[in-house]
């Protein structure tokens, strides 16, 4: 374990230098950031807005992804944005690069927090796996803050922690907003002596940015994300190329809101699910993630870090998630013209193909143990 931990920190380190070159998301970051010190809610106004016009006439703005969009970034990722923009003053390098540093440090403590979850080659297929190296030492993305929170997550509950529990999945959700669903979980588990610690927190959180036009304006980036922006999303595509054959019709901007309705119908199922299989935990909340990414019109490589975290923690490696991972990166030559389409289709193909084998071996192995078991006891 000792030189997988070793490898996995001088990995980071080398990929530590690189600049945000295959994304944006980070000037996003010290936008928000920037506007905190200037004492201006990041959720108020969208950088184009005519009231910003005194920071728009610079190089940090001109790199921004979505100037037209309201910051859906939750309070923990604005409160790390705002310490990054600590150090602007015009130039977004230094900010970037404190931002990294603060985050690797963080992805550094999953690690840690990983080798006493799982074995030494659990720890290396994810702390050495190259798309969680790219997005987190490489570019920087948020992830790096949410996979440990995760992974703090399923170690209290190992614990039979459930406050502690809360209070990670609320730091999850506050960075990302999706973990909020994995809260019902605790509430099986724990009751709602686990729930209020998590809310407490999130409550205090809140506050600095709490204003009347905060969830309207965070939901209409949301909706129009869903809308408008797809990638490297299979079941999508395949959907949508199918509605396209047998209508002739551009299904697009139905198809990403319907998505979005099965997933929230699909959750009662899935916590119904839980508490009739008694499920772990982990198995739990990766089965609620995954089926937010397959029901997702965008998956950007980066938003697949949590499901290869939490799919190396079990006894056998969810094989499926870290081949989308692996194959995912090809879809940055998206970017240059390249041959996109191929690493969508191999890589949700596999991974489709690599879930049905690994569900056909569990029932297998299932099978199995109940037919030792019975035999056993007719001896």
């Amino acid at each position: 374990m000792t030189e997988v931990l070793w490898g996995a920190l001088l990995l980071r380190l080398a990929f530590l230098p690189l600049m945000p070159g295959l994304t944006d998301d980070p000037f996003r970051y010290i936008w928000d950031g920037m506007l905190q010190w200037e004492g201006i809610n990041p959720y108020k106004f969208v950088p184009s807005a005519s009231e910003l016009e005194a920071f728009q006439d610079n190089t940090l703005y001109q790199e921004l992804n979505s100037p037209d969009y309201y910051s859906i970034y939750p309070p923990i990722s604005q409160l790390f944005f705002a310490l990054g923009a600590l150090f602007y003053d015009g130039n977004w390098v230094l900010p970037y690069y404190v931002l990294k540093a603060v985050f690797v440090t963080a992805e550094c403590a999953g690690v840690l927090l990983l080798a006493r979850l799982t074995t030494a080659r659990n720890v290396l297929l994810y702390a050495w796996n190259p798309l969680v190296l790219i997005e987190t030492a490489g570019q920087g993305h948020t992830e790096a803050l949410l996979v440990p929170l995760l992974f703090a997550a399923v170690w209290a509950v190992r614990q039979q922690r459930g406050g502690l529990a809360s209070i990670a999945i609320a730091g999850a959700g506050f960075v990302k907003l999706y973990p909020f669903a994995l809260g019902p979980y605790l509430l099986r588990r724990f009751g709602w002596r686990a729930v209020w610690p998590g809310a407490l927190v999130g409550l205090g959180l809140s506050l600095p940015y709490a204003a009347p036009y905060v969830i309207p304006h965070i939901k209409a980036s949301v909706d129009l994300f869903a809308e408008l922006f797809e990638f490297n999303a299979g079941p999508y595509y395949f959907v949508k190329h199918v509605l396209w054959k047998w209508t002739g019709a551009d299904w697009s901007k139905t198809i990403g809101p319907a998505f979005r309705g099965v997933f929230l119908a699909f959750l009662p199922v899935l916590y119904g699910l839980d508490a009739w299989r008694d499920w772990s935990f982990r198995r739990a909340c990766l089965l609620l993630l995954g089926t937010f990414f397959v029901l997702s019109t965008t998956v950007h490589p980066w938003y697949l870090l949590p499901v290869v975290g939490l799919g190396v923690m079990g006894p056998r490696p969810s094989w499926h998630w870290l081949w989308l991972g692996l194959c995912s990166i090809g879809t940055y030559l998206f970017y240059v013209d390249g041959t996109y389409w191929i690493w969508i289709w191999m890589g949700w193909g596999g991974a489709g193909l690599l879930a049905l084998a690994m569900g056909r071996h569990r029932r297998i192995r299932d099978w199995i143990v109940q037919m030792q078991g019975a035999s056993s006891g007719r001896k």
